[in-house]
């Protein structure tokens, strides 16, 4: 097999091999047979795409010296053409925007533009991250992008154009490259696939077009380095190589949902944590998932929409134990749940508490449920993880005449103690929520209440304890004034906290 990567062995040479991009095919293809060439391009879309890919077969068209003029088949042969595809160019400058950003590199540019062509018909300059120029270099390039010598074509090419200025936007004919299709993806990746005696299933080709975002560089990249385990390759070889939930893993999760196992949810949830697969990771597959439940309820017949690793078989077999209403409802705790990850330092606990939120036995209002308990391999009963209250907190008193007790003894569950704070940063505002992220309560009795915090963060919960307390007694509904005390977490090395 070739020691170049598939990415830049299968790049296209010429705009008829560029892959789902009909409409900038056609209108450039027009463009240089009927000499109609624009000053100034602006190539649009996310990664992976063709955008770069594009500029340069662009380039080779222009300036191909085995044509008397501008080729929408360049021959990839001659000086000019050879240069261009190697970056060589005397005429063709590629320019990476993020670190030539600066007004001075700006004037640098517009200096270079009015040197003739060495070789070619016309000197080239394609910016890649265009939207990486300051403001002041953007402006200083406007009036030379406008008007610019007769010799001179710039293409920008960016993955941001909202950061790029509308003024230099009208000046550009812009192309707007769009994602590629699942369907797209895997029969170009199957004729490279067959091409390079690539041993991969239907299914991993799949896999690898969802998890590639719609870039074919992406898939490219990913199907090269499956190609190395040097076996045949599935769907959950693909699963295992970028550290994502397989599809037997999902459907654990659904599985344990569907029929109300507390038990077996919490433990596949640990399994997949230790297992080296984060909280964020793990809600994002389930997030996907559950979208495409709601497909699946919505349109059964649909395949081409699904967008998850869970095949259209499982999916519709699930789908039977949940209404619309439902689905809904945990997809909204699921996008909740996301949000919560991106500021926590106890993600563990905030993925638990999402988990639980998803079983259907869970009242609105709060209700109280017993964990399943399963036997284990010897025949003995599992330990149990007793009862959990979601959304309701009791006020009732411990039987101890000198303390006031808000909470029964359950009320010191990881679970229930998450659940209460989460109550808390639903009521705070919206510019509040994400400092109180950076805490989690760990102890809630009698009148004390003891949260773990971010050291960079505990000078502003000491400074808001009383706010704090405040917001504990409204979420807990106590009928006397809590105390909060502040605790400093105890980080490892990756930021997480430690037991």
């Amino acid at each position: 097999m070739s020691t170049v990567a598939l990415h830049q062995k299968y790049r296209p040479q010429t705009l008829a091999e560029l892959v789902g991009q009909p409409y900038i095919k056609t209108a450039l293809t027009n463009a240089i047979k009927h000499l109609q060439i624009a000053p100034a391009y602006l190539l649009t879309g996310s990664r992976g795409t063709g955008k770069t890919s594009t500029a340069r077969i662009f380039a080779k068209s222009l300036n191909c010296l085995n044509s008397k003029k501008p080729t929408d088949k360049p021959c990839g042969i001659c000086q000019s053409c050879r240069a261009i595809e190697t970056s060589n160019s005397l005429d063709v400058s590629e320019i990476d925007a993020a670190s030539n950003n600066g007004v001075d590199d700006a004037r640098a540019l517009i200096e270079r533009c009015t040197l003739a062509p060495v070789a070619g018909r016309y000197r080239i300059f394609i910016l890649d991250e265009n939207h990486q120029l300051t403001t002041q270099s953007q402006n200083a390039l406007l009036k030379c992008i406008e008007e610019p010598p007769p010799h001179v074509i710039f293409i920008l090419c960016t993955t941001e154009q909202h950061k790029v200025l509308p003024t230099i936007i009208s000046r550009c004919q812009v192309f707007n490259f769009r994602t590629l299709s699942i369907k797209t993806i895997v029969q170009h990746l199957r004729i490279i696939a067959d091409a390079e005696s690539i041993a991969v299933d239907d299914e991993a080709l799949s896999a690898i077009a969802r998890l590639s975002d719609g870039g074919l560089r992406d898939a490219l990249q990913l199907l090269g380095q499956a190609s190395l385990l040097d076996v045949d390759i599935t769907a959950h070889h693909v699963m295992e190589i970028v550290g994502g939930v397989t599809e037997a893993e999902l459907i654990a999760i659904l599985q344990a949902i569907s029929t109300n196992n507390t038990f077996n949810l919490l433990q596949v949830a640990r399994v997949l944590v230790d297992s080296g697969k984060t909280p964020k990771l793990i809600i994002s597959n389930l997030l996907q998932t559950y979208r495409d439940l709601l497909i699946i309820k919505s349109a059964p017949q649909e395949q081409a929409l699904l967008t998850g690793c869970v095949s259209h078989t499982q999916l519709k077999a699930f789908a039977k134990h949940w209404n619309f209403e439902t689905l809904n409802l945990s997809l909204g705790e699921l996008q909740k749940a996301e949000n919560y990850l991106r500021y926590t330092v106890n993600a563990t606990v905030w993925l638990e508490v999402c988990l639980l939120n998803l079983l259907p036995g869970l009242l609105p209002g709060g209700a109280t449920k017993t964990v399943n308990v399963k036997p284990g391999h010897d025949g003995k009963l599992l330990p149990t993880y007793g009862t959990y209250t979601i959304n309701k907190v009791t006020d009732k008193p411990v039987d101890d005449p000198g303390k006031d007790s808000l909470l029964p003894a359950v009320a010191t569950n990881t679970a229930n103690l998450a659940q209460i704070w989460q109550q808390v940063m639903d009521k705070a505002k919206p510019n509040h929520q994400k400092l109180l992220a950076h805490a989690s309560l760990v102890k809630l009795q009698g009148s004390k209440a003891i949260l773990e915090v971010t050291p960079a963060y505990q000078k502003k919960f000491e400074n808001g304890k009383d706010a704090i307390a405040k917001m504990l007694e409204r979420a807990t509904q106590s009928p006397k004034p809590l105390t909060v005390l502040i605790k400093t977490a105890n980080l490892n090395n990756n930021g997480r906290v430690t037991g």
